[in-house]
């Protein structure tokens, strides 16, 4: 028996695919979203994951999430659609077997065995037993070991040593969402608001892994800063909303802020951006009430992200696709503009601009309008 991860939007599709698996003797562990996916990883320890792909639920993203926890676990993915090239891509990116529908218990169970079965070679010593000596059979085996150890350990070096160089040299990861809406970077982790999942999905700011998520229930998020020791976010509704900055990310106070799409803390003050047919720069105190003392227009199109870098605060200008410094004393004077050639091609469009202590990021949103995952770009130090 073993232990296989299911991961599937679908209830009733989730469920069947247990069964089926069950049948085989199998034990299965089911879930629906990609964190309860990352989590089961490290926790059951799974023999092999079953991702199922379907329009509402992109299998490629939690595919190289899945393998990225786990490089060497056999993935098999079942297509609610009868797609080759769709099946063609999953196996390049690294799925061991792609299951067509219909699902059928002959088709599943095979292709599960196949993934799970390890043939190795088997080698007999028989005859050399009888003609060497013990010492000298023994010395044997430990040098072919030996040989067998240190190709694979070379192997794996320079594996690893090209994948370092690979990921060294991307520029941009997708997200396991696809509406995204406020980023920020604080304690060595990326925190990304979805508006539509209303949640906080908080990442590893190296292998961007999704580490926890913290859901809003009661309000749809659409801009995120993170202090040292509070957290603010920006409800559609209209409110500013203080948190504790703990686990469940516990509400303290609210005050409202009404069309306001991006937030940053500066240590000192807190700022915010709203739009509307006149966008405004707000720079508030951080107590319960998020007292304004001062307002200024905004020196652009629709801002999108704000930020502070220690010196200066920055938007994401989305309407310009262009990043704009602004003098701290007056930020509705721009100070410098910084374009945005990754977003030129129009296959995604600036959502929220992030700071990580050294260089600045984007998240896009994929166009058509959330067609698929969202995109992680870097953009380094300023270009001005």
């Amino acid at each position: 028996m073993a232990i296989i991860g299911l991961v599937c939007s679908d209830a009733e599709d989730r469920r069947r695919l247990s069964l089926i698996a069950g049948e085989s003797g199998h034990q299965v562990h089911g879930v629906g979203r990609l964190h309860e996916a990352v989590e089961i990883l490290r926790e059951r320890k799974p023999r092999l994951m079953l991702i199922v792909d379907s329009r509402e639920h992109d299998a490629e993203v939690v595919l190289r999430e899945v393998l990225r926890v786990s490089p060497l676990m056999p993935v098999v993915v079942a297509l609610k659609d009868r797609d080759a090239s769709r099946a063609v891509a999953l196996m390049r990116t690294g799925a061991a077997e792609v299951v067509p529908p219909p699902w059928t218990r002959e088709s599943l169970q095979a292709c599960l065995s196949k993934s799970l079965r390890f043939q190795g070679t088997s080698l007999s010593l028989s005859q050399a037993s009888r003609s060497w000596s013990g010492p000298a059979y023994a010395a044997a085996v430990a040098l072919f070991l030996g040989v067998c150890l240190g190709y694979a350990s070379r192997q794996r070096a320079a594996a690893l040593k090209a994948q370092a160089a690979a990921v060294a040299a991307r520029v941009h990861w997708d997200l396991p969402y696809r509406h995204p809406a406020a980023m920020a970077f604080a304690d060595g982790k990326l925190w990304v608001a979805d508006w539509f999942s209303q949640a906080v999905y908080i990442h590893d700011a190296r292998a961007w892994t999704v580490q926890s998520v913290v859901h809003f229930p009661n309000e749809m998020p659409v801009a995120l800063t993170v202090g040292a020791e509070a957290v603010w976010s920006a409800s559609a509704g209209g409110l500013i909303v203080r948190h504790l900055k703990d686990a469940a990310l516990t509400p303290l106070a609210r005050a409202p802020a009404p069309r306001t799409l991006a937030l940053a803390f500066d240590g000192l003050y807190l700022w915010s951006c709203e739009g509307g047919k006149t966008p405004m720069i707000r720079k508030r105190l951080p107590d319960a009430g998020m007292t304004e003392i001062a307002a200024y227009r905004y020196p652009g199109l629709r801002p999108g992200g704000l930020v502070w870098d220690g010196s200066a605060l920055w938007s994401l200008d989305v309407g310009n696709r262009e990043l704009v410094r602004h003098n701290p004393e007056r930020p509705d004077e721009p100070t410098g503009r910084m374009p945005l050639p990754e977003y030129s091609d129009g296959r995604y469009r600036p959502v929220t601009l992030g700071f990580d202590g050294k260089g600045f990021w984007t998240i896009g949103e994929r166009l058509p309008r959330a067609s698929g995952p969202a995109r992680l770009f870097q953009h380094g130090p300023a270009r001005l």
